[in-house]
């Protein structure tokens, strides 16, 4: 009975040691959180200065911008790079205010971004690709491009990804990688656009009055531009008839190569007999 009575005073004064360190070490904490209190509180000051200094640099930057003659896509990379610019010397200065050793944090840093570049390069690549776009300027907005997975007409140019509404109304959002890696296709970009249009006339039929006929007809179209005026090639020659080809610019800055080309059709099917 003295033996259990003596082990179970024993594991009562460990019990309360226990809760006694376990006191010091909240105290501890405590005593260190309040004097890292007011460098952390100057951390999180500096943070949120930081947040609104780099707006209102990048506000700052595009105002001045559309003062003066340059395009909107020099605006938005010029602003953009001001404001990521002020954000950094902002995190930096947070930092240091926090009490971190800069010269740790950068050798730990030169680790973290190795790590960080396999697993974030398809997002940096996106980011590089969108500066890169923005500053060549090979498509606008309005523009209508065209790439193997995608096509329709520019929205809106981000620095990580391009908004196209394509011809069936969808939005496609492109990632700037694909727009600077792949073959990319303006459909804008000229002033006219050539379109061809197969024909046939019959051996019998007159060539050239049928030749006359068709280009008169081409001609008349709206839309159809005459400088160069419509060409008609012989593009083969079958068994009954002979196969030809009506070439023609048509202006897309005014017009839609699509309507053109369904309007001129229906002429040709309402007026042009080449029977």
């Amino acid at each position: 009975m003295v033996d259990r009575h003596g082990q179970t005073e024993a594991r009562t004064l460990r019990g309360a040691h226990t809760l006694e360190r376990l006191a010091e070490s909240f105290r501890e904490f405590a005593f260190a959180f309040v004097d890292q209190l007011p460098k952390l509180l100057g951390a999180v000051l500096a943070v949120v200065l930081t947040i609104a200094v780099a707006r209102a640099v990048r506000r700052g930057v595009e105002r001045a911008l559309r003062r003066t003659d340059a395009e909107r896509h020099v605006v938005v990379v010029v602003a953009t790079l001001a404001f990521y610019a002020a954000a950094a010397v902002g995190l930096v200065v947070a930092l240091s205010v926090g009490g971190v050793n800069l010269g740790v944090l950068i050798g730990s840093l030169g680790l973290a971004t190795v790590a960080l570049g396999f697993a974030l390069q398809d997002i940096v690549s996106n980011f590089s690709a969108g500066i890169v776009l923005l500053l060549e300027h090979p498509f606008t907005e309005g523009d209508h491009i065209a790439i193997p997975e995608a096509e329709g007409e520019v929205e809106e140019i981000r620095v990580r990804a391009t908004r196209l509404r394509a011809p069936d109304g969808q939005l496609v959002i492109v990632p700037n990688k694909l727009l600077f890696t792949q073959v990319l296709t303006n459909g804008s970009a000229a002033m006219r656009r050539r379109v061809e249009v197969p024909l046939e006339v019959p051996y019998g039929q007159d060539l050239d009055q049928a030749r006359d006929l068709l280009l008169a007809t081409a001609a008349g179209v709206d839309g159809v531009s005459d400088d160069p005026a419509p060409l008609l090639l012989t593009d083969d020659l079958g068994q009954e008839r002979r196969r030809l080809r009506l070439v023609f610019w048509v202006d897309v800055r005014r017009h839609d190569t699509g309507q053109v080309r369904s309007e001129l059709l229906d002429r040709f099917a309402a007026g042009v007999d080449l029977s």
